[in-house]
């Protein structure tokens, strides 16, 4: 029997983990395939360097390492279902806030070079650092796996990790 998680929550069985989600899904790209099964509603999307609206029903399978986000227009559900995971561990974390504008993308670019394959850091930002993922993947392809951690206001965190 299937049962459907409650919103925000999920389970795991055998590393596949399915969760149910609404609102906002912040744009990732990670190290493992993801499925999004948009089951109600309607919304933009984002889905690599693509970016559309679509409406229910509809299913976007994301390769590992390609970016996917979803922001809802009204009330809409979408289920992920995640073939792997990464956990959200400690690790090195660097404040771009203090940092000049200028400054700020060549600083990433050159601690994500000395980054070894798995290993993660932290960045903090006053803005969405969303162009620096495009730039990062340009210059590492398939290489940048990009989470929010953590965003409200001027204060977010994104865990960058090399694939």
């Amino acid at each position: 029997m299937l049962v459907i998680p409650e919103v925000g929550k999920g389970f795991s069985l055998d590393g596949v983990y399915l969760r149910l989600l609404k609102d906002i899904l912040m744009p990732s790209a990670v190290g493992y395939e993801r499925v999004y099964i948009l089951s109600k509603g309607s919304g933009r999307y984002i889905l690599g360097q693509r970016f559309d609206r679509v409406e229910a029903p509809a299913v976007f399978y994301v390769k590992k390492a390609e970016l996917f986000g979803f922001m809802c227009e009204g009330e809409a559900e979408i289920y992920e279902i995640a073939f792997g995971g990464e956990s959200l561990q400690n690790g090195e974390t660097i404040d771009l806030r203090s940092i000049e504008h200028g400054r700020r993308h060549p600083l990433v670019m050159e601690r994500f070079s000395k980054t070894a394959k798995g290993e993660a850091f932290f960045i903090i930002n006053d803005h969405d650092p969303l162009p620096l993922y495009f730039q990062m993947s340009m210059a590492f392809p398939k290489k940048v796996g990009w989470e929010y951690v953590a965003y409200e206001g001027s204060y977010w965190k994104i865990k960058i990790r090399r694939l």
